[in-house]
């Protein structure tokens, strides 16, 4: 706990409407925010064009707009910035599929047109779509499966985020899995 007491106190300064504070706090967040953008990345295309720092840079940018903030710990801080990291990459993927040439229409090279994919990758529109579905009827769900798979937090980290206990975030995460592989399979 020691390692949350200056992320505490920076977040309520900036809670208080100190707006340095924030340049402070990311600068101790900065490293855990880039691990979280990487693994939120994880399963994107090898051809994305925004890049984990280019990321967390969004997400300071966004954090600096709000007027009114209210984390009184490291758990709920870290929880928006997951959800922050998910709209972003939504909005990156929404704005690559209305530009003007392809359109909707996915972007084959020839080169990887020949190779078979290296690594599955997953589209985050059909991602949205499928935490959406799962956010209708159990939010604290969607809640898990951003800290666990787009910041890349411990069940630990996540149970005191979300105020519960570890073994019902592993049950809950163990469930997450299962429902998110069969909605992105195209499974209702």
């Amino acid at each position: 706990m020691d390692a949350d007491t200056p992320i505490t106190s920076l977040l309520g300064a900036w809670a208080e409407g100190d707006r340095e504070a924030l340049g402070e706090l990311m600068e101790l967040v900065y490293r855990e925010l880039q691990i979280a953008a990487r693994q939120a990345m994880a399963g994107e295309r090898p051809t994305h064009t925004l890049e984990p720092t280019a990321l967390v840079n969004e997400v300071y940018l966004r954090l600096m707009r709000l007027k009114k903030v209210a984390w009184e710990s490291r758990g709920p801080f870290f929880a928006f910035a997951a959800r922050l990291m998910r709209r972003i990459l939504v909005e990156h993927a929404r704005a690559v599929r209305a530009q003007k040439r392809g359109g909707k229409l996915p972007h084959v090279s020839l080169e990887s047109a020949e190779l078979p994919a290296l690594a599955p990758t997953i589209d985050p529109l059909v991602l949205e779509d499928a935490l959406a579905k799962i956010e209708a009827v159990d939010e604290r769900l969607v809640r898990i499966i951003e800290l666990r798979f787009f910041t890349g937090l411990s069940e630990e980290e996540t149970a005191a985020a979300l105020g519960v206990s570890r073994s019902s975030v592993q049950r809950e995460w163990a469930v997450g899995k299962r429902l998110l592989a069969e909605l992105l399979k195209g499974g209702h």
